[in-house]
């Protein structure tokens, strides 16, 4: 199966709309949408960038950051505490949790066209569909990084080979320029307009980083390297039509599926039951042959991360500059758990390819897109 390595250095292209196209086989990766087809053959080759969470702790010597209050950045050698306790973040009251974790995993994957076959898990095995899909994420989360930081310091961002690099403390000018010309904005890195990554990453997620992090208040130093990637977490919403863009233009419809599903505990289906299905039947008709899935990949990454005070040169979170217990000398090992959302629908084929392996109808899959990192939004719900 495809690596991160080889999917960022060895297929990556312009498209003609500027945009970066990685492909290998029938694996495409699209970095501005991240869209992706795979196929679903299994390879008898377990993919050695996968992230396994029980090699988690083998790295102690990795800073943490004492406080995500400073900068929302988290700079850990293991995943967050709720991951390994499978918690998946799909709704406290979300009545599928109760499903077996193999039956939710086996319904996400049939809005993506993988036949279950591909799904069922096998000792020792990890299925090519999910080393492909995780690495893209690896690919994707590094485009995501590296344009976040060029919109929120106003600075050069490198990007040589895949390896994201920042340090604005060498253009502190340019800051100081562009804060200036925006000085009528409340918030002087705050962009709207970004249009390339609010294609990569949701809008709120955007809007936390932006109050979240103030350019002139501190130098920033970074480098990140995706090393490796594993799929974590993979569900469907359990409501067919129910998308983030539906409940952004109907905030009424937000939690209607927790309550149909108490309104069922507690009288069965009666009228009120079917009332309130009426009424959110209204709000989602457009879209009852959409739905949404949501994933997780662990993205093992080697990265350097300070933050120091502008005023003082006062290191407040991260690294010194003399600190590097990096393999390839560039920086430490640490993890991020990055959160993953993508909306199907139902589609007419004209061709052949119109049904899966199992003699499904495919789905129709969108554009992916980051909806949270490290838990900053504790899972960003939408439903």
């Amino acid at each position: 199966s495809s690596s991160i390595s080889t999917l960022r250095r060895h297929f990556v292209r312009p498209n003609s709309s500027g945009s970066f196209v990685i492909e290998r086989g029938t694996t495409s990766f699209q970095s501005r949408s991240f869209s992706f087809t795979f196929n679903n053959n299994n390879n008898d080759d377990n993919d050695n960038d996968d992230y396994d969470a029980d090699d988690s702790n083998d790295n102690d010597t990795t800073t943490t950051s004492t406080s995500n209050l400073l900068f929302p950045w988290r700079h850990a050698p293991t995943l967050p505490d709720r991951v390994l306790a499978h918690n998946d973040y799909s709704g406290q009251f979300n009545p599928t949790t109760r499903d077996p974790y193999i039956l939710r995993k086996l319904i996400a994957a049939r809005e993506l066209n993988v036949s279950a076959w591909n799904v069922l898990p096998i000792p020792f095995y990890r299925h090519e569909w999910e080393c492909d899909l995780a690495n893209g994420f690896a690919v994707g989360f590094g485009f995501a990084v590296e344009e976040l930081w060029r919109s929120l310091f106003r600075v050069p961002v490198k990007n040589e080979n895949g390896i994201i690099s920042i340090d604005s403390s060498t253009q502190t000018t340019s800051i100081t320029d562009h804060i200036s010309s925006s000085s009528s904005s409340s918030s002087p890195n705050k962009d709207d307009n970004n249009e390339y990554l609010l294609g990569m990453m949701d809008k709120k997620l955007l809007r936390e980083y932006q109050t979240l992090v103030n350019p002139t208040d501190v130098h920033f130093k970074f480098s990140l390297e995706p090393i490796a990637s594993r799929l974590q977490h993979l569900f469907a919403v359990p409501v067919p039509g129910l998308t983030r863009e539906i409940v952004e233009d109907n905030p009424y419809v937000r939690g209607s599926i927790y309550r149909l599903h108490s309104s069922y505990e507690e009288n069965g289906f009666d009228e009120r039951y079917f009332d309130m299905l009426t009424d959110f039947a209204k709000y989602n008709n457009d879209a009852r042959d959409k739905r949404t899935v949501i994933a997780e990949a662990a993205i093992t990454c080697l990265e350097f991360f300070q933050v120091r005070d502008r005023a003082s040169g006062r290191l407040v979170m991260g690294m010194e500059d003399d600190d590097d217990d990096g393999e390839r000398g560039r920086g430490e090992e640490v993890v991020h758990i990055v959160r993953f959302e993508v909306v199907t629908e139902e589609k007419s084929w004209d061709n052949d390819n119109g049904n899966d392996d199992d003699g499904n109808e495919r789905r129709e899959i969108g554009n992916w897109k980051i909806t949270d990192v490290d838990d900053l939004l504790e899972g960003n719900l939408f439903h």
